[in-house]
């Protein structure tokens, strides 16, 4: 290969990071904050790779922007690269580095993970870390249904069964429901059975429905349970808040109201736990599980969890 080609291609190479960026973000601006340069950065680099490939990676139509097909396939391309250059560098300085981009439901990211990703970028301060939020489906029974881009994440953190098709999953806790309030909702009373404090007002997750139903069944309570109450939220942690206002009783997972339990926040006023049969996971592809930095954040969930 001739010098000028050499050149050609390193220039090419250089700019494969901020093309990476863009393409994930769909925006020359999001994409300039993350990799902390200026939006007009990123769009003259864009620009001059355009120019040296002689095609158009990206199509303009007012405020949208999207990858042509040209563009996808580099950007497929871009993404194998950037981690075997990434892989490199690990093997050759014996450090993780490198971006690792994380997609969560919001519960967990909220009430558990963002107490653990302190120690986590301590550990490996070469790791850029991207949050990002992923859906949960529930409605689906014992299947595990793939409702996020697998490709738009390094790795995820859901709730299931573990049998994710095509995908690998390594577990981290099986899912424990506990039946909590907060002490100001009780005033004086001291509860004696489950009967004493279900005529209380009950908090609903509302892409959980049937939850109540389920831990009645399991605790032979079904005939007791009252109809379904006013009061719905659609996650966790607004549950959360509201049994911390003593709106009512709220059934939640241990893994998100230990801090709580403990500070006495809330507190159980019968013991009543429930295991749902779910767990939680970190999910991804073979090929995410072999990058180090997906790997030490596997290690580093399990060390603390």
């Amino acid at each position: 290969m001739s010098r000028h080609n050499l050149s050609i291609t390193s220039q090419i190479l250089s700019v494969l990071p901020v093309f990476d960026a863009a393409a994930r973000h769909g925006s020359f601006t999001r994409a300039a904050r993350e990799l902390g340069i200026t939006q007009g950065a990123v769009s003259r680099r864009i620009q001059s790779l355009e120019e040296q490939l002689g095609l158009v990676l990206f199509s303009r139509q007012g405020k949208t922007l999207a990858l042509t097909q040209d563009g996808l396939l580099l950007s497929q391309k871009a993404k194998n690269a950037l981690k075997l250059v990434e892989d490199l560098e690990h093997e050759l300085k014996g450090s993780v580095s490198g971006q690792l981009r994380i997609g969560t439901l919001p519960s967990l990211a909220n009430l558990w993970l963002m107490q653990r990703i302190r120690g986590f970028t301590e550990a490996y301060p070469a790791i850029s870390i991207d949050l990002v939020t992923i859906p949960a489906d529930f409605s689906a029974g014992h299947k595990d249904p793939v409702n996020w881009d697998p490709s738009s994440v390094d790795v995820a953190l859901t709730v299931g069964r573990g049998s994710w098709s095509a995908l690998e999953s390594h577990h981290i806790c099986d899912e424990e429901m506990v039946l909590v309030c907060s002490q100001s909702l009780l005033g004086d009373a001291q509860p004696a059975s489950l009967q004493d404090v279900l005529g209380l007002p009950r908090l609903i997750h509302s892409t959980r429905l049937g939850s109540w139903e389920y831990w009645a069944e399991a605790h032979k309570l079904s005939s007791y349970l009252p109809g379904d109450t006013s009061l719905s939220f659609e996650h966790f942690f607004m549950v959360l808040e509201a049994a911390r206002q003593g709106l009512g009783l709220a059934l939640l997972p241990s893994l998100l109201i230990e801090k709580d339990l403990a500070e006495g926040t809330l507190i159980e006023p019968v013991s009543a736990r429930h295991m749902t049969g779910n767990a939680y996971y970190m999910v991804g592809s073979s090929a995410a599980w072999r990058r180090p930095a997906v790997a030490a954040l596997r290690d580093h969930l399990a060390q603390v969890s």
